[in-house]
Formats: structure tokens, sequence, C-alpha cells
């Protein structure tokens, strides 16, 4: 009696033994990493409206044609602010855009000099500044880095000082183009800030004056500008 019980024990034990086995091998096993989390980017669809304000570098460039001479250069640094509109695409993590600002500067550039005689040198001044560009961005989370691109109108009005023989002046609409980029960040859901640079390039002119025995004096302007600015938008 004795000895089957003692079998029947042992029988018991072995059964035990291998049903915990799987279980325990499986404890011994790593833990399986879990799957990466992908954040999805935010919406940056629609429309957006705001202002910006920063810095903008003038630069100009006078050439005297006539007299066979390159000319001088002349800089300035002012205040640049405005508004600006806008609408966005999204696909994905990309985001395509139009935007279109409006700005005033007091960006005054100028390279002169007073003597008795009057006042010789160059004086250049940018009065507005409007661009109409596309975007392109990639947005990860709630921030978005872009480069932009476009067309730029200016209100430049440049002059060239003679002292008491006189100036050269202009004052028009130049148009030209523009790029840069910026890094924009969203706030809240309908707020977005933005970090962007822009170099503007308002193209050449010529004023053309009639001379002595019939020679033309022409003179040439160039207008360019870098501008710094923060932005701040509304977006629906």
């Amino acid at each position: 009696m004795k000895k089957k019980n003692k079998g029947f024990l042992l029988a018991t034990a072995a059964t035990g033994a291998a049903a915990f086995a799987p279980g325990a091998m499986a404890a011994d096993l790593p833990a399986k990493a879990p799957a990466p989390v992908v954040v999805p980017a935010a919406s940056w669809a629609g429309w957006y409206i705001g202002a910006h304000a920063g810095v903008a570098w003038h630069q100009a460039h006078t050439a005297d044609i006539y007299t066979g001479i390159i000319g001088s250069s002349a800089t300035g640094t002012g205040f640049i602010g405005g508004g600006q509109i806008g609408y966005n695409w999204q696909r994905g993590n990309f985001v395509f855009g139009i935007e279109a600002d409006g700005s005033w500067l007091n960006a005054k550039a100028e390279n002169t000099n007073t003597v008795p005689d009057g006042t010789y040198g160059t004086e250049h001044n940018i009065r507005w500044m409007s661009t109409v560009r596309s975007r392109f961005g990639l947005a990860v989370g709630d921030t978005m880095a872009y480069v932009t691109g476009g067309v730029a109108f200016g209100g430049v009005k440049n002059r060239e000082l003679f002292g008491s023989a006189g100036e050269i002046s202009q004052s028009k609409t130049r148009v030209g183009w523009t790029v840069g980029g910026g890094i924009e960040h969203m706030w809240s859901r309908n707020f977005t800030i933005a970090l962007e640079g822009l170099f503007v390039d308002l193209g050449r002119s010529n004023v053309v004056q009639p001379g002595g025995l019939g020679f033309n004096k022409t003179t040439r302007f160039h207008n360019q500008a870098v501008i710094g600015r923060l932005k701040a938008n509304y977006k629906w």
C-alpha cells in the first residue's frame, strides 16, 4: 500500500512540473518592445491673419553710367512693421501655403557729405513694401520649419546730390523678388508665433537727364533689404 501511494505522489509531482515548465520558460523570454508612438502633426490647414514687427537692413547702390564710374553704396537699419494674411494646405507632415503681407519701413540708407558748397552723396528710402509668397514647410508636432519665396513690391525714393549743382531723384514703385525662411510654433489651436527672415531685391532702375551737347546723363539705382521679423497669427 505504501509503494502505491509513493508512486502516485511521484507521478503527480512530475505532472505538475511539466505543466509549470512552459510558464517558467515564457517568463524567462525578453518582453516585446512596444511599438513606437508617432506624434501626428498639428493641423495647420486653413486661413490665418496676423501682424509682424522687426528690423530691416537696407542696402543701396548708385552708379553714374555716363561717367563710367562704378558708383557708391549706402546702408541703413530701421524698423519694419505691418500685417499678413495667408492660407495653408496640409498633407501629413507637409504644409503648403500662400501668404501676402504689407509693411511700413523707416530704414533710410545714405552716404552723404556736407560742405560749404552743399551736400554731396546719395540718399535712399524704401517707404513701404509688400510681398506675395508661396510657403513650403515640414511640421513636427506643433512646430513647423519652412522656406518661402515670391514677388516683392516697394515704394522707393532715390536721390543723388551734387551740392549747389542740384540733384538727380526718383520716386517710384519697384517690383522685384524675395526669398527666405522661418520657424513657426502653434501656441494654441488658434494662435501661432513665427520668427522669419527675408532677402528682398527690388531691382535696378535708371534715371536719364539731358546733358550738354545732346549727351544724356544716366544714373542707376539698386535697392535691396534684409528683414528679420517676429510674426503673430490667428488661424481658424
